[in-house]
């Protein structure tokens, strides 16, 4: 009888434990670029910087900003308008820069403003069906009433390599 008892609990703890697993997080970054909202996975982020100094460099393609200097490295700094917005690819006004994580570049994305951090189940997000790597956008994110881009940061190292003959 105890045996029994004992077998019942465990099976049920073991239940409980892939139920646990099965809903993994992942944290957001939603951030602006000019009024409209953008997501990414926040481990996808190094590091946010203001109010630094963009050196611009002569014969790069027109999303590609200029580098900053951080702590004595240069990252490339990238304008996500000049490859996302054809109406307006104007970079924001605003010196604020998302430092992406990467293991072989060192790349910054040019915002306008952190909004906030969202924590979602890892299948919350809508992927866009048939996208390849080099897509700018993931899928989309839906947040309230809002539905949020997940932006691609690997297809930005893909374009540049290719742009730039390095692929």
């Amino acid at each position: 009888m105890n045996e029994e008892i004992v077998e019942q609990i465990a099976k049920t703890s073991e239940k409980e434990t892939q139920v646990t697993e099965e809903k993994k997080k992942i944290t957001w970054l939603i951030f602006s670029i000019r009024k409209k909202k953008y997501a990414l996975r926040s481990d996808d982020v190094m590091e946010i910087i203001r109010d630094v100094s963009v050196y611009k460099l002569p014969f790069m393609p027109p999303y590609i900003e200029g580098v900053l200097n951080r702590r004595g490295d240069p990252f490339t700094v990238i304008n996500p308008l000049a490859l996302i917005d054809e109406d307006d690819p104007t970079p924001p006004a605003e010196p604020l820069f998302l430092i992406l994580k990467r293991s072989d570049d060192e790349l910054s994305l040019h915002i306008s403003d952190i909004l906030f951090f969202a924590e979602m189940e890892e299948g919350d997000m809508n992927v866009i069906p048939g996208n390849s790597e080099e897509g700018f956008f993931l899928g989309t994110l839906v947040y309230g009433e809002d539905e949020i881009p997940v932006i691609n940061a690997n297809a930005f190292e893909l374009l540049i390599r290719k742009d730039l003959g390095s692929a």
